[in-house]
């Protein structure tokens, strides 16, 4: 979930509610070497190849940002995750991955930009996985991220979400002191812009898959 750290264990207890082949864009340097991604309470998938469907609730503007998301998480060196689409203006029932625009007001979700159901759990796997991109921020796809304006960049909380649906927890999540590559990594919030998994977040889905 993208949020802010205060709220974590409000994070924890709502978590537990619930392609054309493409692959990784070339990757930033991290700050250091990846090697302690966290995955404290998120689970992995159950295979490793799976199809986005995306609802027709999200704008056709979003598009291309959800595209160039899922791709930074598809073929990373060392790991097999492969993700196909996504699927757009999908009407197909039940899907294994699924991505859709929804009121969280409405929902009983926290007030946060998003969040990705039917990933908690403190081992196994999980076979389907909901990415919420919240309806009550100002979303757009130039890469602002301004938390008192309520204004988020589409590709930077979609990978983030997209994180927890490929098995990855928040660095902070107690799995002990943070690291600047954690720091830097996609998988940590701290509302800048951040679109490509850095080496700590490859190192975390290449050891899962």
């Amino acid at each position: 979930m993208y949020r802010a750290r205060t709220v974590l264990a409000a994070v924890v207890a709502v978590a537990s509610i619930a392609a054309s082949l493409v692959t990784a864009s070339p990757q930033a340097v991290a700050a250091e070497s990846g090697a302690e991604y966290c995955r404290l309470g998120i689970t992995r998938w159950t295979y490793t190849i799976y199809t986005m469907h995306v609802r027709s609730s999200i704008p056709a503007s979003f598009n291309s940002s959800i595209t160039s998301a899922m791709r930074q998480w598809s073929g990373i060196p060392g790991s097999a995750l492969r993700y196909y689409g996504p699927q757009f203006r999908s009407g197909v029932a039940n899907p294994e991955y699924l991505l859709y625009l929804n009121n969280f007001a409405n929902s009983g979700l926290p007030d946060v930009p998003g969040i990705t159901l039917g990933v908690s759990g403190s081992s196994g796997t999980h076979r389907t996985a909901e990415v919420l991109l919240n309806s009550r921020f100002s979303w757009n796809t130039a890469g602002t991220m301004n938390q008192a304006q309520r204004r988020v960049d589409v590709w930077t909380i979609a990978v983030h979400e997209m994180g927890h649906a490929s098995g990855l927890a928040h660095p902070y999540s107690n799995c002990g002191p943070v690291t600047a590559a954690e720091r830097a990594s996609v998988m940590y919030v701290n509302w800048t812009r951040k679109r490509v998994p850095n080496s700590d977040d490859r190192a975390g889905i290449a050891a899962i898959y």
